[in-house]
Parts: structure tokens; sequence; C-alpha cells
């Protein structure tokens, strides 16, 4: 017997099929579906307060598995309009990874001379050092924790990006759409980048604003350099944080007992280094090491509350096809002084995975 449910179903289809095929033909324009799924079995040491490890289907280490569409339509004169939705999603219980489009959601235009895009979009730091990282930024905390301090995405948000021969440039400015105040939930970055051959070098400097106008700036350089099979990567990430956001949101373990002390009068202060490699072993094997290191001051507002974080990250990859990849990984993370609010347990944390990523 038809339910209503099957009912429904025949005629969507047809219905959403007429208003694909009529919105195509009305803008002459392509439009893309696409994404990544990538799940992971991962095992950590000392995973809550009382030291106990962990065994948990997650997300994979490396990419957050998302799906999205991305468009364009030819304007004439080399102008173009282009849009991009993005949504992140957990694939192992299949709920969304925050908002519906919370990576990214704008529309632009894009021409010789650049490309102009207004909606919710990534910050200019996060742009570069996903360039500049071994890692591409990885997606477990344990291997991403630095690129806390990029704030990673911005809402309300006007952008610039041109590149020029081997030179890129960006700007982009977030409003904060808070009545009366043009400076509280406002966001504001730039960034430069050279290539040349198989050599990339970048800087960027960047703000973000709460509501009470405070601020967490964050600013950086890196490189990386192709050669053969293998490349080389280097870079600097600094910040300081007025807002909070940092240690009470992004890096203390969660369920924490900490003790807070005024942010803003003794700002958290970052100076992140990083250094590593990636190798092509052959056309289907590539292995990427990386260490991360954090010299901070004032952790958790408390004046002359030093800490400092050690990271160390393995990946080796398999590729079964250009589309489907499995992958292992190996992290270690320790904290001392002041940062031992960044693990749950013990001073340190040591995690394995193994995933499986397809592209579509």
């Amino acid at each position: 017997m038809e339910t209503n449910v099957t009912r429904m179903i025949r005629f969507a289809v047809p219905t959403m099929a007429g208003l694909l095929a009529a919105s195509g033909a009305m803008a002459q324009g392509s439009v893309t579906l696409y994404g990544i799924v990538d799940q992971s079995i991962r095992y950590t040491t000392h995973a809550n307060a009382s030291n106990d490890a962990s065994v948990q289907l997650t997300n994979g280490a490396i990419t957050n598995s998302r799906w999205g569409l991305k468009g364009s339509e030819a304007l004439g004169g080399g102008l173009k309009a282009i849009f991009q939705l993005e949504s992140g999603f957990e694939p192992q219980n299949g709920q969304l990874d925050g908002a519906l489009f919370g990576r990214y959601a704008y529309v632009g235009l894009a021409s010789d001379w650049g490309t102009v895009k207004l909606g919710r979009q990534a910050t200019e730091a996060f742009n570069l050092f996903g360039d500049l990282d071994p890692l591409t930024v990885g997606n477990y905390t344990a291997n991403m924790w630095p690129y806390f301090l990029t704030q990673g995405r911005a809402s309300n948000t006007v952008s610039y990006d041109g590149t020029f021969g081997g030179l890129d440039v960006g700007a982009s400015y977030g409003f904060g759409g808070v009545a009366g105040s043009l400076g509280a939930n406002a966001y504001w970055g730039t960034h430069v980048s050279y290539t040349l051959g198989g050599l990339m070098i970048g800087a960027t400097y960047q703000q973000v604003r709460d509501l009470n106008s405070r601020a967490q700036q964050a600013w950086g350089a890196g490189a990386r350099y192709a050669f053969g099979a293998a490349t080389l990567y280097a870079g600097y990430l600094g910040g300081i944080d007025r807002t909070g956001m940092l240690d009470r949101q992004l890096l203390n373990a969660p369920g924490r007992d900490v003790s807070y002390g005024s942010f803003a009068d003794n700002p958290r202060r970052d100076a992140i280094f990083y250094t590593g490699v990636s190798v092509k072993v052959t056309p289907a094997v590539s292995v990427t090491g990386v260490g991360y290191y954090d010299d901070i001051r004032n952790v958790n507002g408390v004046a002359g509350n030093g800490g400092k974080r050690y990271t160390g990250v393995l990946e080796a990859e398999y590729a079964l096809s250009k589309a489907t990849q499995v992958y292992a990984t190996l992290d270690y993370n320790r904290v001392t002084g002041g940062a031992f609010t960044e693990m749950p347990g013990r001073g340190n944390q040591t995690g394995i995975a193994a995933g499986l990523r397809h592209l579509f």
C-alpha cells in the first residue's frame, strides 16, 4: 500500500528535478556537489580525570568530514559570479558539526583583478596556515590545537583575494552586527604570500573582538619548500588573547576545574613554533611528521602563570585510488606548568588512530 511518505517522494523527485533544470537553464552556470567522508578509530591514553584510556569511532584525523555545493556563472568580460555552501558533519552518528553551512556560506564576484566574497568564510590566518602546515591543519584537537589562535572562520565577512604572478594578497573584515558598536564582535585580517617554483612563504595578521570589544590577536609566518619527493615546512604563530576565549572555550580540557584570573589585565600570550616534513615514498604512499612547541604566558588570565606544550605527530597514508585513502596516525602531547589544564588527567596524552577517507 502506498504511504503518505511514498506519495510525497514520488511528487518531490520530479518537481525538484524540474526546478533544478529550470534554474540551470536560466543561470547558464555550473554547480558542483562535493565532499569528504573521513572516519577513524582512535585510542587515547589519559582521556579523563581518572587517567583512563578511551577507544572511539570519530571524525577523521586530518580532514573533517564535509559536504558542499559550489558554483559559478560567467557574466562576460572575464567576470563571473561564484558561491559556496559547505557543512561539516560527524559520520559516526550523522549529526551536523555545528551550524548547517557553518564552514562556508558566501557569494562573490571573481575576475583577473581578484575575488570579492560576502558571507561566512575562513579567517586570513587559517587560510594561510592551511597551505603552510604539514598536516594542512589537522582535525583532532591533539594535532590542530595551534590553529585555535586563528579562530577558524568568521561570519558577516567581506573579503578580497588577488593573485598576481606568484604574489597572493588578501584582506577581510567581519561586521560585528552589534547595534551602537562598530568594534564589538568584529573581525579583520590580512595575509600576503609568494610562490616561486617549489617555495612558498607567507605572513598574516588578524584580530577578533568579543561582545565587550576585547581583542584576540594572532600573527605568524611560515614557509614550505618542495624538492623531489619531499616537502619541508617551518613556521611561527603568535597571539595575545584578552577575551579568554582560547582558555575558556577552546584549549582547556572539558570538565577541568579551573581558576581564572583577569584576561583584560593578564592576557594569554602564545609563541608557537613548528617544523615538519612530508615525503612521497611511492605514488601511493606518503608519510608526514611534524613537531609543535608553544611557550605560553599568563595561562588562564593569571599573571606569571607560564606553561609549555609539546606535540609530535606522525601520519602515513596509502591511496587505494585517487578518491579513497587509508591512513594511520600517532600523536603525543605533553603540557607543563600552568598549561596542565589543557589535559584532562596527567600532563601527557598519546593517541593512535586508523582511518578511511573518501572524496567525492
